[in-house]
């Protein structure tokens, strides 16, 4: 297949290269102690951002939602459920955009460069990386936690753009949040926002084709 390296394609992780994550994963834990799937979101949601950041690791993040949501945590040998959440949270996630990986495969035989630029806590991006091998041809992968940046923050951006060296109106840069989405197209990113539909496909098809 021809080179084609003049465009590069920065892409997000959850909810772009994986559809919706599946919330029956923790069904198992709000069925057990009867705590409300709303409960457990807002504690879920609660500290993630510090999670994505690495500021605090797996161990710290489930124990403050166990101790958010259990009725008596005291009463409960938290670590073995510490670690089925870790395993339910790659789980939930684990749901593969299976069209989507098959053009961002083909970009790759075409040596279009690509990144992913993900909200990612700690040891998450290397187990999606052996759970889907083809992810290790993509040269550049910025896993928050690792790097200790997240989106929607300027400096993840930048981070991006000095260890590529791409310019950034030569970067597609897709993500679902719109913030995130915001600071790219502020700071000169070519942008497309997410949705999962068929248009939102063609384009990224139609970026790395051109």
């Amino acid at each position: 297949m021809p080179v084609r390296s003049h465009r590069a394609l920065a892409l997000d992780f959850g909810r772009v290269l994986t559809l919706e994550p599946d919330q029956s994963s923790y069904a198992f834990l709000r069925q057990r102690f009867d705590i409300p799937e709303a409960a457990f979101s807002q504690a879920w949601n609660a500290h993630r951002h510090e999670y994505d950041r690495g500021t605090i690791n797996t161990a710290t993040y489930w124990t403050q939602i166990l101790n958010s949501c259990l009725p008596d945590p005291a009463k409960v040998d938290l670590l073995p459920l510490i670690e089925e959440m870790a395993d339910a949270d790659f789980a939930s996630w684990n749901q593969p955009r299976e069209t989507l990986h098959r053009i961002v495969q083909d970009a790759l035989d075409a040596k279009v460069p690509a990144a992913i630029v993900s909200n990612m806590p700690e040891g998450l991006g290397d187990r999606f990386v052996r759970a889907w091998p083809w992810l290790s041809r993509i040269q550049y992968r910025f896993f928050s936690a690792e790097i200790g940046l997240v989106k929607p923050d300027d400096a993840f951006y930048h981070h991006v753009l000095e260890q590529t060296g791409w310019s950034p109106r030569s970067v597609l840069f897709v993500d679902d949040l719109p913030a995130n989405i915001q600071t790219a197209a502020r700071l000169g990113f070519e942008t497309l926002l997410f949705t999962g539909s068929e248009s939102d496909v063609d384009q990224i098809r139609s970026w790395c084709r051109s």
